[in-house]
């Protein structure tokens, strides 16, 4: 492989699950010396089953259109196309949208409200230090294509 491939991609840190596996852990001890209490909900219960599912589905929807393509998913790897159709044409990203709805969703079935608290710098981190440099590598590669097409979606909802 030469030194371009190596460089093809966006130069993420890590895979970006492991954030999100990061800030539950972190929730987690933070509840174990400084526990909040959400209380008990039947309704929040249901709505967050409701919510789990369909972030897994809209993950599904999005990891689809990689198997179909055999477009490799992780953030380490070169990007040959732009997806724009399907679900991709309501987010930018709905890997990272039905990854943040699931553990939202656990938060609040198991009453967690760390887990809540801590999606804010979450999403704020992935803004920053995966999804904004996954919208540079973009750019660079596909130019104007990509910037049209960042005009049409919003990057998450």
């Amino acid at each position: 492989m030469s030194e371009v491939e190596d460089n093809d991609n966006a130069g993420i840190i890590a895979h970006p699950p492991i954030f999100y596996i990061i800030s539950v852990i972190a929730a987690l001890v933070i509840d174990y010396f400084v526990p909040l209490d959400m209380g008990e909900s039947p309704i929040l219960k249901i709505v967050s089953v409701l919510m789990a599912v369909l972030g897994v589905g809209i993950f599904i929807s999005a990891g689809k259109m990689y198997r179909t393509d055999k477009q490799n998913v992780s953030v380490h790897t070169k990007t040959d196309n732009i997806y724009q159709s399907g679900i991709y044409s309501r987010t930018r990203n709905p890997l990272y949208l039905g990854a943040l709805m699931v553990v939202i969703a656990c938060g609040i079935y198991f009453g967690e409200p760390w887990i809540l608290i801590l999606q804010i710098p979450l999403v704020f981190f992935l803004n920053k230090q995966v999804i904004g440099k996954e919208e540079e590598y973009l750019e660079r590669k596909f130019g104007a294509e990509y910037i049209e097409y960042k005009k049409k979606v919003r990057r998450w909802i």
